[in-house]
């Protein structure tokens, strides 16, 4: 990056946040603290309002306005990008919203860089999962959480919970929007379970934004709950051997199940994985029959033993003599 796209982005960085330290301007360029420094030094003597100093972040003063930006090219191609996800894993406002934006950001854009985002749209696709094919994909609210969120506000919500087939009014602290599982999840302080409790955003039946305020720092770190949640606190090492014929079909669902490492030995490819749950593992493994051997511990091994059984007992009256 030349000096003249680095005050830019300078510029564009202060303009983003109340204050930015120096350390979070060294790492993104990559430069010396001195260049900084001379660079903001640059920036003030151009009449650019800057306070602040080194130990305390820098900022511009309220009341200076950037003049508007102009998108290249290549980053209205990654907003397009991002566009596309959105419209396939956001609900239908949301969605909506960014669509609105990307016309904005065309209508700054040069002409040619116009025609080159047409082009690049008509080739990118994202395929909806087939419950949002056939259903649409639900009303999941993130619009209001989003702004609940941000102005630390607690909501009303009426939830429909589909383990007890139960449907509850619930005020929530909203810490958190997450995205997985192929599902938006609204993490918060739950006040009738007095607790943190992870909402499916797509089972919130009504949502209302109230007047009460709510301080983040009171609850626990909702990322460490989703942590503990997700992956369970147990942390169990397993060794297994696959045949090389089936490794190569399984170099992304291997992530899924704890893969930590791997070495190859002649014709098989022993696998390191660490897992919270030996019989999620197990269950895994029954589908690749006599490809997959199970090296250590013996409780997988009569995991892996006992459920093959189970499946022989449940499919014996297919069998023929």
């Amino acid at each position: 990056m030349n000096r003249i796209d680095r005050l830019t982005a300078i510029l564009i960085q202060l303009q983003g946040k109340p204050r930015i330290p120096m350390e979070d301007f060294e790492e993104r360029f990559g430069v010396s603290r001195r260049t900084i420094f001379r660079d903001l030094k640059s920036l003030m003597e151009a009449g650019v309002p800057i306070g602040g100093d080194a130990g305390e972040g820098y900022f511009i003063v309220d009341g200076y306005h950037l003049p508007p930006v102009v998108f290249n090219k290549e980053e209205a191609a990654a907003l397009l990008l991002g566009a596309k996800l959105i419209e396939q894993n956001a609900d239908s406002q949301i969605a909506k919203n960014f669509q609105e934006a990307m016309y904005k950001i065309k209508a700054v854009l040069k002409c040619h860089d116009r025609e080159f985002l047409d082009t690049l749209e008509q080739s990118i696709s994202v395929i909806a999962s087939p419950t949002v094919t056939n259903f649409g994909f639900p009303d999941s609210h993130i619009a209001e959480i989003q702004m609940a969120l941000a102005a630390r506000k607690i909501i009303q919500i009426r939830y429909h919970s589909n383990y007890k087939d139960q449907t509850t009014d619930r005020k929530v602290a909203p810490l958190g929007l997450v995205y997985y599982s192929s599902r938006w999840h609204l993490i918060g302080y739950c006040h009738l379970r007095t607790d943190l409790r992870d909402f499916r955003t797509d089972r919130i039946q009504s949502l209302n934004i109230l007047s009460d305020n709510y301080h983040p720092e009171d609850h626990p770190n909702y990322l460490e709950f989703l942590q503990r949640m997700i992956g369970g606190t147990d942390a169990n090492e397993a060794t297994i051997r696959f045949s090389k014929k089936v490794t190569r079909f399984i170099q992304d669902q291997k992530y899924h199940y704890g893969f930590v490492e791997e070495h190859a030995e002649g014709d098989v490819v022993e696998m390191k994985f660490i897992t919270p749950h030996y019989e999620y593992l197990a269950r895994w493994l029954l589908m690749f029959i006599e490809e997959a051997t199970v090296v250590s511990p013996p409780k997988l091994q009569g995991l892996v033993a006992s459920y093959s059984q189970g499946l022989i007992t449940h499919h014996q009256k297919y069998f023929t003599s």
